[in-house]
């Protein structure tokens, strides 16, 4: 949400990549209404740009385009990337609540809340992904064993967080001014899914048997159903299956074009910006996990081997079935994988790293760097991210163009527009237009209240009395 989280007017938006940003806002008092966005993207497969583009989903009877596979009976929707390459899925939804910040003096101070879903497919074998895809009759592949020994899985958690946000002046002496920040969120956990496999060994016989020679594999999953019964779970079960705690921490140096001031105000809104020459900010974000307790079931199976027939026929009926049946196959006893009733599942870690240059005038050029990390072989993953943004920017207006490289392959260019309390924009410009295949896609928007600092009432900056007033700190 670079169009949102980047910038002098980002306010409380500001948090999600380095909480010590606030101090740099031209605003006293931004007021979080609501923001959403949602996040799609793979190397796996696309359509066509010659046969869909987004807009196609509004017109009067669209049906997806679909072609026949050259192996199967099929017909499928979706083209694939016939290389080798491992195959990485992201989804990610994510709704602000209610929110607002406050700064006063040398103190910045955010609340914030929000519901998050991410989804992340990592490293998954290409040729997994087509047997995943295409079923096992994609004979291309049958009677060839396949090894992975390089950790792959998938993860999933939906949950809603509130949180609370600190900055404060560290130091502001001459051209120099040091910031620092912290956010603490209180999580709570609604669904969650993980598989994590480490070793695969195994070859596809025909179009229903396959044969796994070793199998290094440990999951778990805390959903809102009764296993029993695949039944919704009812009123009587928690809504919150899992808690924890989250954080965010960073600093953020700028270097000013002015001398900086001790500034000695009466009212929050005669505080005066301090214009900038360039600013760096480094921050560790999502940092913690969730617990889950709830409906909460781990196994693992501890390289061992199987021989499943008839696998297009196999059914089940529950959840519970369905993991007796796995144990089975590789233990011989329906209990043995199961190893627990509780785990913890870690929030999507990142470095972010980011750089704001005043070029002239209202023109910014703004340069950020995602580099995630993992905390535990059960956590989310997130794509890596490396943006340069330029912006022209306003009070009432604001313009971006964020060029990134994504995961560090793919080039994105985006656009982003602010219209006074509106922000609307997205990372991924080419499906809408069409000048891209349609892997994937980003589109959010933000709806905020802003006070600008030095405008009290109808009174605009420069014009405040008390900016009359304030004394040049001695150096």
């Amino acid at each position: 949400m670079l169009g949102t989280t980047i910038g002098n007017y980002a306010g409380i938006n500001s948090v999600q990549l380095n909480p010590s940003a606030m101090l740099g806002s031209k605003q006293w008092l931004d007021i979080q209404l609501i923001g959403t966005d949602i996040s799609v993207q793979n190397n796996y497969m696309y359509l066509s740009k010659h046969e869909f583009v987004i807009w196609d989903v509004f017109k009067s009877g669209f049906v997806l385009p679909s072609h026949d596979e050259e192996y199967g009976t099929e017909v499928r929707n979706f083209y694939r990337y016939s290389n080798t390459n491992r195959k990485q899925f992201f989804i990610n939804f994510r709704v602000n609540g209610p929110g607002a910040m406050v700064i006063w003096k040398d103190h910045a101070f955010g609340i914030h809340s929000a519901v998050r879903s991410v989804t992340s497919i990592r490293k998954l074998p290409y040729d997994l992904a087509n047997f995943l895809y295409l079923g096992l009759n994609y004979k291309p592949q049958q009677d060839i064993n396949y090894q992975s020994d390089k950790r792959f899985g998938m993860t999933h958690m939906t949950w809603f967080e509130v949180g609370l946000s600190y900055a404060y002046k560290v130091y502001g002496k001459g051209f120099n001014r040091l910031d620092a920040g912290l956010s603490v969120r209180k999580l709570f956990g609604l669904t969650a899914l993980y598989s994590v496999i480490d070793n695969l060994d195994y070859m596809v016989l025909d179009d229903s048997t396959m044969q796994v020679n070793n199998l290094d594999a440990s999951y778990g999953f805390s959903l809102p159903v009764d296993y029993s019964s695949n039944n919704v779970g009812t009123a009587t079960d928690p809504l919150i299956a899992g808690g924890g705690w989250g954080f965010d921490m960073g600093v953020t140096y700028t270097r000013l074009k002015r001398s900086h001031q001790m500034q000695y105000i009466d009212r929050l809104c005669e505080q005066q910006y301090e214009d900038y020459l360039y600013r760096v900010g480094v921050a560790l974000i999502d940092i913690g996990g969730i617990k889950f307790k709830h409906r909460a079931q781990t196994y693992a199976i501890d390289n061992q081997a199987s021989y499943w027939e008839n696998l297009t026929q196999f059914d089940f009926g529950t959840i519970d079935q369905l993991m007796d049946t796995i144990s089975y196959q590789f233990y011989g006893d329906p209990n043995a994988a199961y190893v627990n009733d509780k785990f913890t599942l870690w929030l999507p870690s990142a470095l972010s790293v980011q750089f704001d240059y005043h070029y002239h005038n209202n023109w910014y050029v703004n340069a950020a760097l995602i580099f995630p990390f993992q905390l535990s072989k059960i956590s989310l993953a997130r794509p890596a991210l490396l943006a340069v943004t330029p912006r022209y920017e306003s009070s009432w207006f604001d313009a971006s163009l964020p060029v990134s490289l994504y995961n560090w392959y793919q080039l994105r260019v985006g656009l982003a527009l602010r219209f006074y309390v509106l922000t609307i924009g997205t990372e991924k410009l080419g499906p809408y237009l069409g000048f891209s295949n349609f892997n994937g896609m980003d589109l959010y928007f933000s709806i905020k209240i802003p006070l600008e600092k030095g405008a009290c009432g109808r009174r605009m900056s420069g014009s405040c009395p008390a900016y009359d007033n304030i004394k040049p700190m001695k150096l």
